[in-house]
């Protein structure tokens, strides 16, 4: 066993082998990089490396241990130990360098799996590791020379102390010709609203590894899209420094910041369970830095602003610096970081592959730290009011013509640059090209993009809605933050797939709150697209639901034209019925203009007094529910105004408003003398389809789908998600977790089960 300790490409990840001799190329390739001796300063610093005596007394290890990257020949180890004297969660002691022993068997040790208790019998490798003050007490340790395939047991020792039991599961070796693989992806686990039951049920899964695809952390605390319950597990966050934020709370702002929340957030068993028990493989998001962040700009505020100039965001590079130190010291990840100031933002390298035989090629790239700004500023002035855009208009809710446009003007912009791309670009120049190689020279089955922000288009037509202003008569793209707003780089990138035949890639994605399944266009505003992927979105564990954004943000006075596309209620459904009533009366009086709201209550208050309808059916019906009923899922993956016409049709049926009866009864009327045949000879089915308040008032036909290439959506969830793979397909599990129960966690996690399928060969979602 060779004992030494070694230095990965900058970043101080010690490592061991179980064989005689070195372990092989650590860095670059798929079994480990080039090691060497420890040098005598840390990484990009000039503090000496000090000496580690081994660790002797009372220790412990407050957030458990965790296994990432997993390889052929070995994975990454992480712990942190303090001396048991030590807070768990406090700034670590400035002193305290020791080393502990490390302990792995593959003989099976499941009944210890989680508890203190030693491993037994034989070891296959036993290495004595070092932990640093520097690193907030925190190990990361490249195991190799194990073999492929194979579930391993591992536990630490400091002194007196023993480290919870962990396991990690070896992958492939690079060419074994395996049948199947089964792993879990998860995102977005706010520590502060909701629950984390989802984990429990997750760590009773038989997986081979998890893939956490950011969001980690949340750097805020008190924020605004943080407000509702909470479960009692998790108590108040309080930030050892911070930085008040503009609409109320703190944001992380300094290393000890950062670190506290990883330390916090890791103190809760159900995540700690999931960390022993699987090796993860994980990516960061904006909230391990800052909200909607691009490069080390923070968009807490609109920024600044010029029309000559264009806009910015303010730069926080020391900030961006602690976040990414304290993901690395934090994270069980096989990168490169260094301390070097020398190398600014640039000090860390995220994006990597990893391979799982010949079956599975997964591809984890960072959305982040080389991204462009938003083509919109937030500090732009809206024509309107003129005053800032703000993220309503720069980030949200973005009209397609404007944020096309300012995307070709950055593209004249840059054409005389190295890379033409690179104000419009979420992946930078050096990762594109380094996704475009490794995608077309896969030979894997399945190429896996662990992908931070959905690829899929989600746009709204605003143009569908009668009653709508003309402000929103255009399309919207709904979330340009993500994929849709970066669309020249997205066509570049799936042209690259479909000119190169790259088939089966499938995309993991978190980041937006909600369940989505659908394919990725090589143009969606082609005439004759191609598909080229899928993409399945996975809800957050824990975070606020994308529907909830939605829903605050529909109930401003500003959007109240568009709020039935998001929410609607039996008392909002009747409101509907009382309006397509009133105009389906006042154009029978021969009203044209159904703006003019004088000439329809004229038109309606004679139809009142001519008997031809009662007086109740144009006054709201007290005692309707106001339950709130999710139209957003269908706005984004259906056909607008079904929920509607459902709700007034119920109301209907059931006899509680005489507007919906009178409009129903109205509309059944009019089919009934265009088809010659009497009422009750019309199907429901036909009146129906005309209580859409978007559809043909003529045919019945619904208006065309805002995004028909998206076959699933479920906007108010929570949960994780599960994969099954094959040769032949990919089987995706969509696990939506219940809602707090009396404010606490639910004793039943799994609400429900939504089950999709891709078959090789095709770029296509189906049931499973």
């Amino acid at each position: 066993m060779d004992r030494r300790n070694f230095l990965r490409a900058g970043a101080l990840i010690t490592a061991s082998s179980a064989l005689g001799g070195l372990a092989g190329c650590m860095g670059g390739g798929d079994n480990g990089a080039a090691v060497m001796p420890l040098p005598p300063t840390f990484p990009g610093t000039d503090t000496p490396i000090p000496a580690t005596p081994a660790a002797s007394g009372a220790y412990k290890f407050p957030q458990s241990v965790a296994s990432g990257d997993p390889k052929p020949d070995g994975a990454l180890l992480w712990a942190r130990v303090l001396p048991a004297s030590a807070d768990d969660i406090a700034v670590s002691p400035a002193a305290g360098n020791f080393q502990v022993k490390l302990r792995i068997s593959s003989a099976n040790q499941s009944a210890l799996l989680g508890s203190n208790t030693a491993l037994a019998g034989s070891m296959d490798a036993e290495a004595d590791v070092p932990v640093y003050a520097l690193y907030d007490h925190t190990l990361r340790h490249r195991i190799s020379g194990l073999k492929p395939a194979t579930v391993y047991y591992y536990q630490f020792s400091a002194g007196d102390a023993r480290s919870k039991v962990g396991r990690f599961k070896t992958a492939p070796a690079n060419d074994a010709d395996i049948d199947s693989l089964k792993f879990a992806y998860m995102t977005c686990q706010d520590w502060s609203v909701n629950h984390w039951a989802g984990m429990s049920a997750l760590a009773q899964e038989n997986l081979d590894f998890i893939v956490h695809l950011g969001d980690y952390i949340y750097e805020a605390v008190g924020a605004d899209y943080q407000q509702g319950g909470v479960e009692p597990a998790h108590g108040a966050l309080i930030l050892p420094q911070g930085t008040p934020l503009p609409s109320g709370g703190r944001y992380a702002t300094v290393i000890d910041d950062y670190r506290y929340l990883y330390k916090r957030y890791r103190s809760d068993a159900r995540l700690q369970a999931l960390h022993e028990r699987f090796a993860f493989v994980a990516i960061w998001d904006d909230h391990e830095f800052s909200d909607d962040c691009w490069q080390d700009r923070e968009t807490y505020d609109n920024g600044s602003y010029s029309a000559t100039t264009g806009g910015d965001n303010t730069a926080q590079p020391s900030r961006r610096r602690a976040a990414s130190q304290a993901w690395f010291e934090y994270m069980p990840a096989e990168i490169s970081f260094t301390l070097d100031p020398g190398y600014g933002i640039g000090n860390i390298r995220i994006y990597r592959d990893l391979k799982f035989g010949k079956l599975m090629h997964l591809v984890m790239t960072d959305q982040r730290l080389y991204r462009a700004d938003h083509m919109i500023p937030e500090a732009a002035l809206n024509p309107l009011t003129g005053q800032p855009l703000g993220q309503i208009g720069a980030r949200y809710m973005v009209p397609e013509t404007s944020l096309y446009g300012v995307e070709a003007q950055k593209i004249a912009a840059g054409a005389a640059l190295p890379d033409p791309y690179s104000l419009v670009s979420v992946l930078g120049t050096a990762q594109r090209q380094w996704w475009m190689d490794t995608m077309k020279n896969s030979t894997a089955t399945w190429k896996i993009w662990g992908n931070e922000t959905s690829l899929l288009k989600m746009s709204v037509d605003g143009a569908k809605i009668p009653s709508a202003p003309a402000v929103f008569k255009t399309r919207f793209i709904v979330n340009a933050d993500q994929w849709d707003g970066f669309n020249a780089e997205r066509k570049l990138l799936m042209n690259h797939l479909v000119a190169n035949k790259v088939s089966n890639v499938v995309a993991v994605t978190g980041d937006i709150h909600a369940f989505f399944a659908g394919v990725v266009w090589d143009d969606y505003n082609a005439a004759n697209p191609k598909p080229a992927m899928v993409d399945l979105v996975t809800a957050g564990i824990s975070s606020n639901s994308f529907f909830s954004y939605l829903r605050g943000a529909a109930a401003t006075p500003a959007f109240a034209p568009v709020q039935p596309l998001v929410e609607i209620n039996e008392a909002v459904a009747e409101g509907i019925a009382i309006q397509m009533l009133s105009a389906a009366i006042a154009l029978g009086a021969g009203v044209t203009d159904l703006s003019n709201t004088a000439a329809i209550q004229a038109a309606v208050m004679a139809a009142v007094g001519a008997g031809l309808i009662p007086l109740a059916a144009v006054q709201p019906t007290p005692g309707l529910s106001t339950a709130v009923i999710n139209t957003l899922d269908e706005t984004l993956a259906g056909q607008m105004g079904g929920m509607i016409a459902g709700t007034i049709a119920g109301l209907a049926a059931s006899s509680r408003s005489a507007a919906a009866m009178t409009l129903y009864g109205l509309i059944a009327q009019k089919l009934a003398a265009a088809l010659g045949v009497p009422v009750s000879f019309v199907p429901a089915s036909e009146v129906v389809k005309r209580l859409n308040p978007f559809a043909n008032s003529t045919t019945g036909a619904a208006p065309a789908a805002n995004n028909p290439w998206i076959n699933h959506a479920d906007t108010e969830a929570q949960g994780f998600a599960v994969v099954s793979l094959s040769k032949t397909e990919l089987l995706c599990e969509f696990r939506k977790v219940n809602r707090l129960s009396a404010g606490s966690a639910p004793l039943t996690p799994v609400a429900s089960v939504k089950r999709l399928k891709v078959l090789a060969g095709k770029a296509e979602v189906l049931p499973g």
